[in-house]
């Protein structure tokens, strides 16, 4: 997605919330804005154009959010309490990760990560990125434990579940150039990382500025990415082996 040439605030902000609508999302002042599809010059012209929405029954304006008047603002305020509560009780589990050597980063997606998380149906999506050539050990590891935890996602009672349904390889951060796209977009700039080693976070966005072009007020702080040789080792044979046996 380009940037339009004819700057146009109030369409761009309908723009917005029309795909946040899709997941029944509505949107502060500063997620507008953050996490817009245009690139929104200042404030001021932003306020302007909301007032002139909202007067035009275009909009509504709800609990300091802002949401399309075709979308139903139901349980919104719950969903986010119940966002928060989740995030507090994932505390208690960053232990895990930090005792896995080659988790580099762990980020929630999709609708906890939107602080839109229905405990009633819902699983917590987590996007681990690890350590290079240690994506099939990682996966072993973080199952096993799960499951032992009775934390696993499963078809029965998804409900509340952790479901680590993306593993990458610090070594391939950069997402297939056929495969970006708006959706794809988002959930990245909606991603919170919960446990980081090495500024993994960060690099992981620096290969990833193609979002700009999606979302262009998305921030992405300046990070030194640094390749290294690899020497061979015992654990390299052993990946082979888990991924064999994953995959059969």
């Amino acid at each position: 997605m380009k940037k339009s040439k004819i700057y146009d605030p109030k369409r761009d902000i309908i723009n917005t919330l029309s795909y946040k609508k899709i997941f029944n999302q509505p949107l502060t002042i500063y997620q507008l804005i953050y996490y817009g599809h245009c690139y929104f010059m200042n404030l001021s012209e932003v306020h302007e154009a909301l007032g002139e929405l909202i007067r035009r029954s275009k909009i509504k304006f709800k609990n300091n959010k802002y949401f399309l008047s075709s979308m139903k603002f139901k349980e919104v305020d719950k969903l986010f309490e119940d966002s928060k509560k989740y995030f507090l009780e994932l505390e208690k589990i960053v232990f895990i990760f930090d005792k896995i050597p080659f988790i580099q980063m762990v980020g929630v997606t999709g609708s906890l990560a939107a602080y839109h998380f229905n405990e009633e149906t819902d699983d917590i999506d987590l996007f681990i990125i690890c350590s290079r050539d240690r994506v099939w050990i990682t996966r072993f590891l973080v199952v096993v434990i799960f499951k032992f935890l009775n934390i696993y996602v499963n078809n029965k009672h998804p409900q509340m579940k952790l479901c680590p349904n993306i593993y990458v390889s610090d070594s391939s951060m950069s997402w297939d150039s056929s495969k970006r796209n708006i959706y794809v977009a988002n959930e990245i700039v909606m991603m919170q990382p919960i446990f980081q080693r090495n500024e993994t976070y960060f690099k992981f966005l620096h290969m990833n500025n193609w979002i700009l072009d999606f979302i262009p007020n998305f921030v992405i702080n300046e990070v030194s990415i640094n390749s290294q040789e690899k020497e061979l080792t015992l654990l390299d044979f052993l990946e082979k082996i888990i991924m064999f046996l994953q995959e059969i």
